[in-house]
């Protein structure tokens, strides 16, 4: 429903901008960039902070992989535009794509979970998938994963998307 006022803001892992009915349509147009970085301005200042993210990473350890007996040295968001995120075994670092600030918690939840299993097994193997699916969301996960991409591809938007975790 159309309001006096234009409002944006993220549902669902989409920006919804609600535009009142009597703007014209080139108002509209012209209105939409302006509100898409208006929400991203307000996610960025919301994002999780390097220390949130690795309270996260302790916490699916502790709930999903309680036998690891290897930790991260750090978690924390890099501006990376083809991967979600990385993991370096030698110093136990895991890196977060930036691109996944404003996604769901599910989602961001995964990539890191994803990430931590890196610190025990390198590869995607059947080792690593048998870790995997210990991640109730899983499926959802990489639905919204999938859909981001194509999104990505079929929007224009510029933004390259991750092929890979």
């Amino acid at each position: 429903r159309r309001r006096r006022s234009v409002s944006a803001y993220r549902q669902g892992g989409v920006i919804e901008i609600h535009i009142p009915a009597k703007m014209s349509r080139r108002q509209e147009i012209q209105m939409i960039p302006e509100m898409i970085a208006m929400v991203l301005r307000r996610e960025a200042r919301e994002r999780k902070t390097d220390l949130q993210l690795m309270e996260i990473g302790m916490q699916l350890l502790t709930q999903y992989l309680p036998e690891f007996d290897v930790h991260p040295a750090s978690i924390n968001w890099r501006n990376m535009s083809e991967r979600w995120g990385s993991c370096t075994t030698v110093d136990r670092t895991i890196r977060i794509s930036d691109r996944l600030v404003g996604s769901p918690a599910y989602v961001l939840n995964y990539i890191i979970f994803h990430e931590l299993i890196h610190l025990r097994v390198p590869g995607h193997d059947s080792e690593f998938n048998n870790y995997l699916i210990r991640y109730a969301d899983q499926g959802r996960a990489e639905a919204f994963l999938e859909g981001f991409e194509l999104g990505c591809q079929s929007g224009g938007s510029g933004v390259i998307p991750a092929v890979n975790i």
